[in-house]
């Protein structure tokens, strides 16, 4: 039996449907897990979902409220969805709460980081305006800045790779700001820009800012960090 992994779900609002780009399901597949994709459930279901799952993807998406982390609104906040918001803060909560093995892929990144207590800045570049531009509309399939990994983390060892530099694909215009007490930086963007987070004391939380799953084919340390978090959930 292979291990499911619940995989994020996004919404079409004006359909009212759900669905998720198959990247996400492809890489989980191809590193042999079972992808399951997520509906938004109640909060009170969470956690009878999170009973049968051996692993969860926060995925991609659009931004959540800036009064989630405290800050004040700001007009390039957008496409909030909060359906998805209830459903996917409580659900990284839950996870906090079990050694379920948890991978957050960009907004699933600063969803874990604001879960855990930190905060993210509600556009990057208003604060740091010497930072490149993390969101200038590249495809994910292209890569758009180096980043260097933390040596001696938990990632450094995942990617399974002697180079810790490598460049990724981008797609955010918010990031890290105040770092969630129990976490530790894991990786940095060539500006400085926080590009990965871990929890230590965790059997495998850990955060990356890029995508992955859309680099699975093409870089070998994603499909290495993939690979080991589908082993972190059970993959023989």
């Amino acid at each position: 039996m292979r291990p499911l992994v619940g995989i994020v779900s996004n919404f079409e609002v004006d359909k009212k449907g759900y669905f998720c780009l198959e990247n996400y399901v492809r890489a989980i597949e191809q590193s042999g897990a079972l992808p399951i994709i997520l509906p938004y459930v109640s909060e009170g279901d969470v956690g009878q979902l999170l009973d049968t799952l051996s692993g969860i993807v926060l995925t991609g998406g659009g931004d959540f409220p800036t009064e989630f982390y405290g800050a004040d609104p700001h007009p390039t906040v957008q496409r909030m969805i909060p359906e998805r918001d209830r459903f996917e803060f409580a659900l990284a909560r839950a996870a906090f709460e079990r050694p379920v093995p948890v991978l957050g892929i960009c907004r699933g990144m600063q969803i874990l980081n604001v879960v855990a207590g930190g905060t993210i800045y509600p556009h990057t570049r208003d604060a740091l305006p010497e930072v490149g531009d993390h969101r200038d509309g590249t495809p994910l399939e292209q890569t758009v800045h180096g980043i260097n990994i933390e040596p001696n983390t938990y990632l450094s060892r995942l990617v399974e790779s002697p180079n810790l530099s490598f460049r990724v694909n981008s797609s955010h215009h918010q990031a890290i700001d105040r770092l969630a007490p129990g976490f530790v930086v894991s990786a940095r963007a060539d500006d400085g820009i926080v590009e990965a987070i871990e929890a230590p004391d965790r059997p495998f939380v850990i955060g990356v800012q890029w995508h992955p799953e859309a680099m699975f084919e093409s870089e070998p340390a994603c499909r290495s960090l993939i690979q080991n978090f589908a082993k972190a959930c059970g993959v023989k």
